[in-house]
C-alpha cells in the first residue's frame, strides 16, 4: 500500500497546514475585576420627619435601581427571558442617551 501513487491533493504537506491554524498563544492574563465604589444609601432624618426620610431612602433606592433588582431576584428567571430583559433596557437606555444629547445639541443651537 506504501508503494501506490497518491492522488495530487493528497500529496500536500500537512505539516504547513497544521502549523497555520494550530499556532501555540501565549495564555491570555485573567481581567482585573472593575473596582466599582459604592456607598451607603442614607436618608436624614431632619425634624423627626421619619416619613419624609423613607421617601427619600426609597427614591434613591428606585434610582439604584435596587427595587427592581430584588423584585428580579425574588423568583427565579429563565435564562431566555433575562436575556431578552436585559435587551430590553439596554434599548431603554440607548434611547434615553439619545434624547439628552439631542436635547443638548439643541440648547447649543440656541445660544
Amino acid at each position: 500500500m506504501s508503494n501506490e501513487r497518491k492522488p495530487a491533493w493528497k500529496k500536500q504537506n500537512n505539516n504547513n497546514r497544521q502549523n497555520r491554524y494550530n499556532k501555540s498563544r501565549p495564555p491570555r492574563q485573567p481581567r482585573k475585576p472593575r473596582e466599582v465604589k459604592v456607598g451607603p444609601l442614607e436618608a436624614e432624618v431632619i425634624n423627626g420627619d421619619i416619613e419624609r426620610a423613607i421617601k427619600e431612602l426609597k427614591n434613591k433606592m428606585s434610582k439604584e435601581g435596587v427595587i427592581t433588582e430584588l423584585k428580579h431576584k425574588r423568583f427565579a428567571e429563565k435564562p431566555s427571558e433575562k436575556k431578552r430583559r436585559k435587551h430590553r433596557e439596554a434599548l431603554k437606555k440607548m434611547r434615553k442617551s439619545r434624547g439628552k444629547k439631542a436635547r443638548q445639541y439643541k440648547r447649543k443651537e440656541q445660544k
